[in-house]
């Protein structure tokens, strides 16, 4: 497996609207594509960290250039307070519940 943790700083106030992006894409399912989990930050609220996780690395990195991940981080730039941070990698471990979560 192979992904990204994903450290993103929001303006005030656009929380919301980066939600609702989120939701947008919700039913978006590339090929390889195995979840996405997204924190926030109980010091900080407008500070998230996002993990994303694909069947291999390949499948990430075409999920990367994919023009329709183009266009969702496009339209998260006017809400950034600064720019993301990305940390991408090879998934080593992961114990899961066989249920899934829905928040």
């Amino acid at each position: 497996m192979f992904g990204t943790v994903a450290r993103m700083k929001f303006k005030p106030g656009s929380f919301e609207k980066m939600q609702e992006i989120m939701q947008g894409q919700r039913d978006r399912q590339p090929k390889g594509y195995l979840f996405t989990a997204v924190y926030r930050s109980q010091s900080d609220p407008d500070e998230i960290w996002l993990t994303v996780g694909f069947e291999d690395e390949a499948s990430y990195r075409a999920n990367a250039d994919d023009p329709e991940t183009d266009k969702m981080a496009q339209q998260y730039q006017p809400l950034m307070a600064e720019a993301p941070e990305w940390h991408d990698g090879e998934i080593v471990s992961m114990n899961q519940a066989e249920t899934r979560a829905s928040v």
